[in-house]
């Protein structure tokens, strides 16, 4: 899968033709991916992110920052936030097959390049001294703290630049109906985390003031968590808080986290992700400022990400002709994975269907306990589709390595068995997951809608089915493993799985019929 990196870039100046040049830059810059371009007149801030990969992502931020040299003079600045240049900071964060100490790699190079090619000095982002001093007492802090990369220099048209990482980075303002002190109180609390960072800004034209948080990490400091924090200590002070604001973009997770807090909180039902995503909206206030747009806010919509694979993504009659093709793969596992996957969903359906109901509303305790756990299943289960496909691809992938010599041989014959257990790994996660649904059945089957008894009758023989196939395919291939040890236990561990299916399937099917 493709390396890539999530950048942002923050410019002080949010003039119509710079931020046209700056994301013409971006774009033009090959493999370079724009997520978001945001211009906040009133901050004179403009933030831009896009991806690319370790080597292109850097080359974007250096063609974005050649623009903002030439357009942009810091003497003339009037915004509120007191920025530290020109080009106030570069954030690169993992998104796709990096990690940090990538990211770390990718952030060093691009403050390399471009202190030696704009001759500027550059800091890091998050830990310089430099970052709060304001831009008047700048000079001094320059020439007090030695720069990461460039020269310890400044310059009065444009300052310096914060480079650095972050796990998961997000700008996120909250509005509350009170002063600038007012604000300032709550900041302190928001400040004592070292993975948030918190400023207020006084809005001119309302009098109120907005908290401008940066999220470092997204994972371990949620949206709620500043959320929360605000609104416990804004009341402390008897003022409200009216609304929040993404500037730019933001990941899938960060709001599904979000959402998940507040359900969890409230006692709320949801658990498909355009629900999750349309919660979170209201309960965060994210249309306060502006219109919360997830297909142009949230970084996997823009980016049009395919969280399926080629065979999951594929429609049914694709799906069918790729199986009755004259090809190894798609076979027998991932069609087991597919047919396990329907009969939970049928199962679903089922739970839906009985869900809400007045005729059925003694049920709904019982149903909301079975249904995000069907929800859940399914959705570990139909990735199985192509990672049967892709196990048995790397097996003949395996088959293919030279035996020149025992030491090619030995490689050889390591790399086959690795990739058998790989390939006898998925049907046996296909049929764990399977058995693991039999108790949500087994209580589903004494509590729902009797106008679906067929449904659920087919679930249940689909889901058996699945489970049988997926033994099937455990066995076949475990005659070819080398190790006994290894092809005893998990031999055993398929056929305990298999008796506990078609033993509840029979109980369930029997206890339908009366």
């Amino acid at each position: 899968m493709e390396r890539l990196a999530y950048c942002v870039v923050i410019v002080s100046d949010t003039r119509q033709e710079l931020v046209e040049n700056v994301t013409e830059a971006i774009c033009h810059t090959e493999s370079c991916i724009l997520v978001h371009v945001h211009a906040d007149k009133g901050a004179e801030r403009m933030v831009a992110s896009f991806v690319g990969s370790p080597e292109t992502v850097v080359e974007g931020a250096l063609n974005a920052a050649v623009i903002v040299q030439r357009s942009v003079d810091m003497r003339f600045h009037k915004g509120p936030l007191n920025p530290v240049g020109a080009l106030h900071a570069v954030v690169f964060t993992p998104f796709s097959n990096i990690g940090p100490q990538q990211c770390e790699e990718i952030a060093n190079t691009f403050s390399h390049n471009l202190a030696d090619l704009l001759e500027v000095p550059v800091y890091q982002f998050n830990c310089s001294p430099i970052e709060d001093v304001g831009y008047d007492d700048l000079p001094a802090a320059i020439e007090a703290n030695e720069p990461i990369f460039g020269p310890k220099d400044f310059s009065p048209s444009w300052g310096t630049t914060l480079v650095g990482t972050s796990r998961s980075y997000l700008m996120f303002n909250v509005n509350v109906m009170g002063t600038r002190d007012q604000a300032n109180k709550i900041c302190k609390y928001l400040n004592n985390r070292t993975d948030l960072r918190s400023r207020t800004v006084l809005l001119e034209d309302s009098g109120n003031a907005v908290i401008g948080c940066e999220i470092l990490d997204c994972n371990t400091c949620g949206l709620n968590d500043v959320m929360d924090t605000i609104k416990e200590h804004a009341s402390e002070q008897n003022i409200a808080v009216v609304g929040s604001h993404v500037v730019g973009s933001i990941p899938l997770q960060a709001l599904i986290k979000a959402a998940d807090h507040y359900i969890e909180k409230e006692n709320v039902f949801l658990i498909k992700e355009q629900q999750k995503i349309r919660f979170i909206i209201d309960r965060l206030g994210l249309n306060s400022v502006s219109e919360f747009k997830p297909e142009s806010k949230v970084i996997e919509y823009v980016l049009g990400v395919n969280r399926h694979g080629p065979l999951q993504s594929s429609t049914v009659q694709q799906f069918v002709e790729s199986v009755g093709s004259r090809t190894s793969t798609p076979g027998g596992g991932s069609v087991s994975a597919l047919v396990t996957a329907l009969g939970l969903a049928l199962g679903q359906m089922t739970g839906w269907m009985t869900y809400g109901s007045k005729k059925h509303d003694t049920a709904e305790k019982t149903i909301t306990t079975i249904l995000p756990v069907l929800h859940k299943t399914i959705d570990q289960i139909t990735p199985l589709i192509d990672a049967d496909a892709m196990a048995f691809s790397n097996y003949l992938v395996a088959q293919k390595m030279p035996t020149a010599n025992e030491e090619e041989t030995a490689r050889k014959q390591e790399a086959l068995e690795e990739a058998l257990l790989t390939i006898i790994h998925v049907p046996m996660k296909i049929m764990e997951l399977g058995c693991s649904c039999w108790a949500s059945l087994e209580d589903l089957s004494t509590n729902y809608n009797t106008s679906l008894k067929s449904d659920l009758q087919v679930a249940i023989k689909c889901i058996e089915s699945g489970i049988w196939g997926a033994y099937k395919n455990v066995m076949i291939n475990l005659d070819d493993v080398i190790n006994e040890q290894t092809k005893q236990e998990i031999a055993a561990k398929a056929r305990k799985l298999l008796e506990t299916s078609e033993t509840m399937s029979s109980r369930l099917l029997a206890a339908l019929e009366k």
